[in-house]
């Protein structure tokens, strides 16, 4: 039997009886005798609004289809008795907003299959986007683009949208193929020559509701190709901060069109050489930076043990310096930097260094009041205090 909500999705204000409630995990739900509000179910989600009892409001957070009925659960421990009279009110912007979204996936869906052969294989009505996964791994942009004109063209032919109801046998093989075996009563959505799906959902009386399509990207899922897309209100939003953004970037740019494109490449082409260069001079610096540092070492057996602290150095700076030092073999590395409260340090070794550096940290954090990890060769984290002497007497400890 349809509800309210499919048979007149446009009714949007209704009286009902109370009929029974639930309450499960803190929430309350209550039944009614008659509902106009969507519940959750084929890839649409349920409609929100109020119910009004006794000069009383309740919130309607969620409706859920259940064997014994639907629920709508309410915001809040309070809820209308059983034998009372409500009101609802559905609310609005949602609920026009789902059907645009869904009736502009029915035509997008056609059209993907009709013309291409790609088959919906998933549908999911989100906050910010509509996704359906196609049965292919991936589409070139410019027939992306095509299929969104067309779809388009639909929209703006305003034809008319039907719903109608068959039983089961009925149906030619072709439509029987996509729904489930248990399901007797079908109710189908049709716009004539596009497209007749079977569907639930709440969808417009025509196609030109459902406003302005615009397909906005599309990502790889388990072999197959996920579309995301908007229709009728979310795309009037996304075109307006579209504009705003490009707008933006002109301005920070300052040129317009492709010439803000060529210049935007341009920019991106100087600024990898930059990285480049910096990479190199970086490397000279450590390199310079590990040399001053030749004096400062101790020898611990045969290895050339470095503990130093560097104030004005970053964690890239310490792994740059320890990196350098620790290219000849039988050297190891422990270097703090910043001016506190707290340092970062990095522990490293070089060839022909027996000791794992991750098991010699482990008699170190405890001296520096911190914490970190890594592997056997170079451990990184952070210190609240630096005894470095002691540093180096636990070490000439464990090495010798």
């Amino acid at each position: 039997m349809q509800g309210i909500y499919q048979q007149d999705p446009y009714l949007l204000q209704y009286r009902s009886l109370v009929t029974g409630s639930v309450s499960e995990n803190g929430r309350n739900g209550i039944f009614l005798e008659n509902t106009i509000f969507y519940p959750e179910g084929g890839g649409q989600p349920a409609d929100s609004g109020t119910l009004v009892c006794a000069r009383r409001s309740y919130e309607v957070l969620h409706v859920e289809e259940r064997a014994d009925g639907i629920v709508h659960w309410l915001a809040g421990t309070a809820a209308p008795e059983i034998g009372t009279t409500v009101f609802m009110a559905v609310d609005v912007a949602r609920r026009r907003d789902h059907m645009q979204q869904h009736h502009g996936q029915h035509i997008l869906s056609a059209i993907l299959e009709q013309k291409h052969g790609w088959q919906t294989i998933g549908f999911h009505l989100g906050e910010e986007t509509v996704t359906i996964d196609l049965t292919t791994r991936d589409i070139a942009p410019e027939l992306l683009r095509e299929v969104e004109e067309e779809v388009n063209h639909i929209v703006m032919e305003n034809l008319p949208v039907k719903v109608e109801n068959y039983r089961r046998e009925e149906l030619p093989e072709s439509l029987l193929q996509k729904i489930p075996g248990d399901e007797e009563e079908i109710r189908l959505v049709i716009i004539p020559g596009i497209d007749e799906n079977a569907c639930c959902g709440t969808h417009p009386r025509s196609t030109g509701e459902v406003g302005p399509v615009k397909i906005v990207k599309t990502e790889k899922v388990r072999g197959n190709l996920r579309l995301h897309f908007i229709c009728g209100s979310r795309t009037i939003r996304w075109m307006g901060q579209t504009a705003i953004t490009l707008r933006n970037l002109e301005q920070a740019i300052g040129a317009t069109g492709s010439e803000a494109l060529s210049r935007l490449e341009k920019r991106e082409a100087e600024l990898k050489k930059l990285h480049k260069e910096r990479k190199e001079l970086l490397l000279l610096k450590y390199r310079w930076e590990a040399e001053q540092q030749e004096s400062c070492a101790a020898m611990i057996g045969s290895l050339s043990v470095l503990v130093q602290h560097f104030a004005e150095a970053d964690m890239e700076m310490l792994r740059g310096i320890a990196a350098v030092w620790c290219e000849k073999p039988g050297r190891l590395a422990v270097l703090a930097g910043g001016c506190g409260p707290s340092y970062d340090v990095v522990m490293a070794k070089g060839q022909a260094v027996s000791a794992a550096v991750n098991t010699l940290a482990v008699d170190i954090w405890p001296l520096l009041k911190g914490k970190g990890g890594g592997s056997p060769d170079i451990v990184q984290g952070k210190a609240s205090e630096l005894p470095l002497n002691e540093v180096k007497k636990r070490l000439a400890e464990a090495l010798v």
